[in-house]
């Protein structure tokens, strides 16, 4: 369910009706338990899945390895790397490819990479 799911049920319960009509309590009820589902789906997207992260050091044209501190259950999430030089300065990642338990990535230059994910939030059954 999105905000704009549960925006939409509260507007056609509470505003979405003919001028003199009263709040039908099942629309209401309905809205209410929406608010509900809504709220507690946010709690568990935010607190149920922790991130991750990896650090490594790239070799030039070196694939290199960046293994999660958690694994993931599949390779369904997001992630972020950046990668700097010796001087501070950024670098240019190329990703490969994933998996559950890590980010095989690669750089033109010798440099120090780090990496966050997340993983996706389950669809509802």
């Amino acid at each position: 369910m999105t905000y704009l799911q549960v925006y939409n049920m509260i507007k056609e319960a509470l505003t979405d009706r003919l001028t003199g009509t009263k709040v039908q309590v099942e629309d209401h009820e309905a809205a209410e338990i929406a608010i509900l589902d809504y709220v507690e789906l946010a709690k568990s997207e935010f607190t149920g899945s922790i991130m991750r992260e990896a650090h490594g050091s790239a070799t030039a044209d070196v694939p290199c390895n960046l293994t999660w501190d958690v694994p993931f259950t599949d390779g369904n999430y997001s992630y972020t790397v950046n990668g700097w030089d010796g001087e501070g300065n950024p670098v240019l990642v190329q990703f490969i490819s994933r998996s559950s338990t890590k980010l095989v990535v690669q750089t033109m230059i010798n440099c120090n990479l780090f990496a966050i994910a997340k993983p996706y939030p389950a669809l509802p059954s």
